[in-house]
């Protein structure tokens, strides 16, 4: 038996999505033709384009000429912070201010070494014990002062992807605004559950991610309000509004367009399922353990805990012995574990930011599912345990020599 609690990584590929990109194939074979082409394959191949940008549009209550279709959120984050500072500061050459949220994935939080290098000031907001981030305060609608005239962009995840906080974004957008700069928001830990609007929010740029809907792996979206200024580091043909240049790859744009459709009408209906799943989960949890945020309004399909232990690597093995894919809150690179700095920007130390757990659910997870994780938590535990144990002694005979 295998159970996978990891849909905030990455989730199965939908049918619809399967069937829309098979179709579009089969019909790209059978009429070949690169939508920037003027002849009868090109005009078919923009066709298919146009459609699925249509689809985007209306499931995310955008503009059909707002959508520009990416390899990913990874990409529509760096284009759609950076791409939109070069133009905010190109317009007005004191623009030079980003701010983000302390929760931002790493797609947005590592833009600061691109900023860096190309003269930008980067500012890193607050967040609250509960992972909320701490906005200025200021009275009315006025601008926050160090922001004001100088802000070029602001970023602000709806829900950032490691803890599973709901973001005062509306809030957010209006500081920005009232600074004159351009507001941006990753939503793709949003979208399976929450009711995301573009318009609605009254963003500038928006990114979301295909493989997180069940949608490809490689395929992506920008939102991108009509009239912003944004100056591209990737200039090539003049596709989507020569903002990402490149030959489109329609069938992964009809097959991202399907899944966004088929998870915005399941969207309430799997909301109260992951919210039923996730209680059941929290009021069945070992002492001990803990959702990292508290009481803080969350995704229902993210669950952070906090566990008595600073060894995820060894948690995470149990449950993959025991059949079931969870993630580590913190990020593993290269079999090395490193302490969560979103936990820790929390007001947690190092060690408990190593000892954390995410646990995400897709509309295929059931209560067995999470009753399997319940079972084998115990034991995830006692591993992590058990080498806590071993880095003791270590510690104590390192310090004896």
């Amino acid at each position: 038996m295998s159970v996978y609690l990891d849909h905030a990584a990455t989730t199965p590929l939908r049918e619809c999505a399967l069937d829309a990109w098979t179709r579009a194939q089969r019909d790209l074979a059978a009429t070949p033709g690169n939508p920037a082409a003027l002849h009868f394959g090109g005009r078919r191949a923009r066709r298919m384009l146009d459609d699925a940008r249509e689809q985007v549009a209306e499931a995310l209550g955008a503009d059909i000429h707002e959508v520009i279709f990416t390899s990913g959120a990874t990409e529509s984050d760096a284009l759609g912070v950076m791409a939109a500072a070069r133009g905010m500061r190109g317009r007005e050459e004191f623009r030079a201010l980003i701010v983000v949220s302390g929760v931002e994935h790493d797609a947005v939080a590592h833009q600061r070494e691109v900023a860096s290098r190309e003269g930008f000031s980067w500012e890193v907001l607050p967040v609250d014990a509960g992972g909320v981030s701490i906005l200025p305060v200021v009275g009315g609608h006025d601008a926050p002062p160090s922001w004001d005239g100088r802000l070029a962009v602001g970023s602000m995840a709806l829900v950032p992807s490691e803890i599973g906080t709901i973001q005062p974004v509306a809030d957010f957008v209006e500081l920005v605004h009232a600074s004159g700069g351009l507001a941006h928001s990753d939503a793709a830990q949003a979208i399976p559950t929450l009711d995301v609007s573009f318009a609605g929010l009254g963003l500038d740029l928006m990114s979301v991610g295909g493989h997180k809907i069940g949608a490809p792996a490689g395929t992506g979206v920008l939102l991108a309000r009509r009239g912003i200024p944004m100056t591209t580091d990737r200039p090539g043909g003049g596709h989507e509004r020569s903002i990402r240049s490149g030959t489109p790859d329609v069938a992964g744009a009809c097959a991202l367009a399907a899944a966004l459709t088929e998870v915005v009408s399941e969207r309430a209906a799997f909301a109260a399922h992951a919210a039923d799943l996730r209680a059941h989960l929290l009021a069945h949890l070992p002492d001990g353990v803990v959702p990292t945020a508290g009481e803080s309004a969350s995704c229902p399909a993210i669950i952070h805990l906090s566990l008595p232990t600073a060894r995820p690597e060894a948690v995470l093995m149990a449950f993959d012995m025991a059949g079931i894919a969870v993630s580590a809150g913190s990020a593993c690179h290269a079999g090395v574990t490193r302490p969560s700095d979103i936990v820790m920007a929390m007001g947690r130390t190092e060690e408990q930011a190593l000892g954390v757990l995410r646990v995400s659910l897709g509309r295929e997870t059931t209560r067995d599912d999470i009753d399997a994780f319940l079972s084998a938590l115990p034991t995830a535990m006692r591993a992590g345990a058990a080498l806590d144990g071993v880095a003791h002694v270590r510690n104590e005979r390192n310090e004896e020599r």
